[in-house]
């Protein structure tokens, strides 16, 4: 199997007068778009935007991620958007934030291989186990809550990654399934230092790690699942969470985050996209890669620009 990398933008916006006089401009949004084909065979493409301060809806230390994921129809698993990895470390002393985790949500869906997929919504119980399940009536029009922190809550848990990998430089991670063979795919960690907790972001029932996972509808609006993935329960396109900063983060620009971000599909994770590596050849980490089945190729990179500041 191959992963084709094809670019990454970072979405350019900057006011006339920053471009006149200068090479950087401050920024509260940044954009990262990445494409490739999943180990299903499926063509992908998913997003990124990170948004701080007033753009995040709140004071200077406000952090939302906002994932989405618009590709073909997902079909199988391993197609599911199911885990980040991002980075925020101040330029000027390389020291990242203590992140809090807030909140998360997404309007879910459970997908069918025949008949029309249905609206349900998750609501965990933060406190002691589990959560419920809403399948029926008008609350399955409630977005779901993404937090996952106790046993069962079947969510995306948030994790700091201790010690990050060298690269990418990678300081955090949110998902909501275990990848224990993380490792094979960025090295530097392992299911332990950059996977999640499987029994908090796993369900009670058998074959529901993947729940909550973030699927693509392509140019409709139901897909046609392969078995393994019918009546899973996904969030449909986008996921939203929030976050508190220990730092102010209103002079946020893309080099605070440095492009390292890593998408993970599937549960272990199946594949993932990931930035090029500056200090490593392609021919060293695609053999590195193949171990997990997969090849490396080089794709095209944009210069990074910030967002105009409303």
């Amino acid at each position: 199997m191959q992963c084709f990398f094809l670019q990454r933008l970072i979405a350019p916006a900057c006011t006339t007068a920053a471009l006149l006089f200068a090479t950087t401009c401050s920024a509260t949004t940044i954009t990262f778009t990445e494409a490739g084909t999943s180990a299903a065979g499926t063509p992908l493409l998913v997003s990124a935007r990170i948004d701080t301060a007033a753009d995040a809806g709140g004071p200077n230390n406000a952090l939302k991620i906002t994932l989405r994921s618009t590709g073909s129809a997902t079909k199988a698993k391993a197609d599911v958007l199911s885990s980040f990895y991002f980075n925020i470390a101040d330029p000027s002393d390389g020291i990242r934030p203590t992140l809090t985790y807030l909140s998360g949500s997404g309007q879910a869906f459970e997908v069918r291989t025949s008949g029309t997929d249905r609206a349900v919504s998750w609501s965990p119980n933060l406190v002691t186990t589990a959560g419920t399940w809403t399948t029926s009536g008008t609350g399955v029009l409630n977005p779901s809550n993404l937090v996952a922190i106790q046993t069962f809550n079947e969510g995306w848990q948030f994790k700091t990654l201790t010690p990050p990998p060298a690269y990418p430089g990678l300081g955090f991670g949110i998902g909501t399934v275990g990848n224990s063979d993380i490792g094979l795919f960025i090295p530097g960690t392992s299911g332990s230092t950059g996977g999640f907790n499987g029994p908090v972001v796993n369900g009670t029932v058998p074959g529901s790690m993947i729940n909550l996972g973030i699927y693509s509808t392509g140019t409709g609006n139901d897909i046609t699942p392969d078995g393994g993935l019918d009546e899973s329960r996904l969030v449909k396109t986008e996921a939203v969470f929030y976050f508190s900063s220990s730092k102010d983060l209103n002079s946020l620009t893309e080099s605070w985050v440095q492009g390292n971000v890593t998408f993970g599909f599937g549960t272990s994770p199946d594949s993932v996209l990931l930035p090029e590596p500056a200090g490593l050849s392609i021919a060293s980490l695609g053999g590195l890669l193949l171990t997990a089945g997969w090849q490396l190729r080089a794709r095209a990179r944009r210069s990074p620009a910030c967002l105009e500041v409303s």
